[in-house]
């Protein structure tokens, strides 16, 4: 997007420099200048599950973007766009993506065992399932144990999230319960899915999880653009063998999508030039040209609507059989589950996959004891400050 002739015209004395940290060693700095009062760049990009770290205290270190977002809240889908780097009305960042989480599977081994797709319901996914784990090569899902996002994607999908609108805990409510048993009976008793491939310093995606599938160990997943896009890159010798659909009916609510992941994009209070960042954030995330730029470089589905008439974003997909992911993605992005912020939720996180996730998945308690016995470790959290 920065080498286009209308940023280089309407900024041709500027220089932008990027610089780029591991995932937690970016945080840390960031909260750290941010707490000295120097240091802090410009604009910050801040991970949906680290932005609580930034609320906490008496004073938030980013510029509220409520007034220059303006009317152009109405071309964004908010619960991707700027709910998770909101807080008590004050909008302190912007991210382009709308992470719309859908089922993704191998048709060609469908249809092999006779599944009828699109799956109408969870039961005609644990029928094939279940076709399919009897041939002993394969599963249908890989769940993780080490990370909460399987449940968290499944907890919307039900029609509920961790926090309320206040930032109270409210997962283990039935929606939620619902949602771990779930996961933990595609294990467990249906025995359609296997412990995710995972390793301490990525618990989501590591080598091992794409050999997996590259090895048809398992063959279908649920998750946000980001995900099934590194099926692109990761296992390129499946193209044209996967396809996608909205999520299935028969847990709780049923919602068709759930959102999962995302970056914002800050200026801190410390930015000299503040102007010409929001100028920069305004071209990456409120201009068709920015969106369908990210979109081209990394299957980011963008999370303003006026891009949606760009072509690039009708097109089927080669790999995913001729599927127009853009238009199922669009279909969707309506009925995202709002999310809901809390001061506590990296710390949250964390405690939940250590407190339910393991233990449930590795079946050594069930949901909803663990769940429960969460609500007192973030009950600590909250009065730890």
């Amino acid at each position: 997007m920065l080498n286009s002739e209308a940023w280089k015209s309407a900024h041709p004395d500027v220089a932008v420099n990027f610089r780029i940290f591991p995932y937690n060693e970016m945080h840390d700095k960031l909260l750290a200048a941010l707490v000295s009062g120097q240091g802090a760049p410009d604009i910050a990009d801040v991970e949906i599950s680290r932005f609580s770290r930034f609320i906490k205290g008496e004073r938030v270190g980013f510029v509220p973007l409520n007034d220059r977002i303006g009317s152009e809240i109405d071309n964004l889908y908010t619960a991707a766009a700027t709910a998770p780097w909101s807080w008590e009305d004050q909008i302190y960042g912007l991210g382009n993506e709308l992470n719309t989480v859908v089922l993704a599977y191998r048709k060609d081994i469908m249809d092999s065992v006779g599944a009828t797709t699109p799956f109408e319901t969870w039961d005609d996914v644990r029928a094939a399932g279940q076709k399919l784990s009897a041939g002993g090569k394969s599963k249908m899902f890989a769940i993780h144990d080490i990370a909460f996002g399987d449940w968290y994607m499944m907890a919307q999908h039900a029609g509920t999230t961790m926090f309320d609108e206040q930032g109270n805990y409210q997962g283990d409510n039935e929606k939620s319960v619902a949602a771990m048993q779930f996961n933990h009976d595609l294990v467990h008793k249906d025995q359609i899915a296997m412990i995710a491939p995972a390793e301490a310093a990525d618990n989501w995606d590591p080598p091992t999880y794409w050999a997996a599938i590259n090895a048809e160990q398992f063959v279908a997943t649920w998750g946000p653009p980001w995900h099934l896009g590194n099926l692109l890159q990761q296992v390129p010798n499946q193209s044209g063998k996967w396809t996608v659909q909205r999520l299935p009916t028969g847990l709780a609510d049923s919602n068709p999508t759930a959102n999962f992941g995302g970056t914002g994009m800050c200026i801190t209070e410390q930015s000299k030039n503040v102007d010409v960042a929001w100028d920069l954030i305004k071209a990456v995330n409120l201009t068709v040209e920015g969106a369908v730029t990210d979109f081209r470089l990394r299957t980011a589905y963008p999370s303003y609507k006026p891009a949606y008439t760009d072509p690039a974003l009708q097109e089927p997909s080669e790999y995913f059989g001729g599927a127009k992911v853009g238009e199922l993605y669009q279909s969707v992005a309506a009925e995202i589950q709002p999310f809901q912020q809390s001061p506590v939720w990296p710390e949250a996180t964390e405690a939940m996959s250590r407190i339910v996730i393991t233990p449930v998945m590795q079946n050594q308690t069930d949901a909803r004891t663990a769940l429960t016995e969460l609500r007192a470790e973030i009950e600590r959290l909250k009065q730890q400050g």
